[in-house]
């Protein structure tokens, strides 16, 4: 094999490397289900009033909407909001989900602005609302 046939070859794969670890760690979402949040804002706003503790954090927040069988992947800032990404445990019955909370703070109370809701089929690539 020659030099530039290596290099070629270390080049592809380090490509496909990368790209695989950013997907994982920015999922390709192509379509998402929104999900309520009305009702949840009157609960996160009189917990509020009550100073409940796990309406101090956006990590705690999310926690609290995606319920037990999620589990927080990541948490960035994103234009004054804060983004949490929640993903599903591994189940044979349901495929594994992805719920994005967007959230912002005003005047010292937190409010969840959009949940979106997708799901990734067995050996997909990307997250999405299709059939699987």
């Amino acid at each position: 094999m020659s030099f530039i046939n290596i290099i070629r070859t270390l080049f592809a794969f380090s490509v496909l490397f990368c790209s695989a670890a950013s997907a994982y760690e920015n999922p390709i979402v192509v379509s998402y289900a929104v999900q309520p949040i009305n009702k949840f804002n009157q609960q996160l706003g009189q917990a509020q009033q009550e100073s409940l503790k796990w309406t101090q954090a956006p990590e705690s927040i999310s926690a609290h909407y995606s319920g037990d069988n999620f589990t927080l992947a990541r948490i960035k800032n994103f234009e004054g909001k804060v983004v949490t990404y929640s993903v599903s445990q591994q189940n044979s019955k349901h495929p594994k989900m992805l719920l994005i909370l967007s959230m912002e703070k005003q005047k010292g109370l937190w409010s969840v602005d959009a949940a979106k809701l997708t799901w990734q089929c067995k050996n997909g690539l990307h997250f999405g609302t299709d059939r699987c």
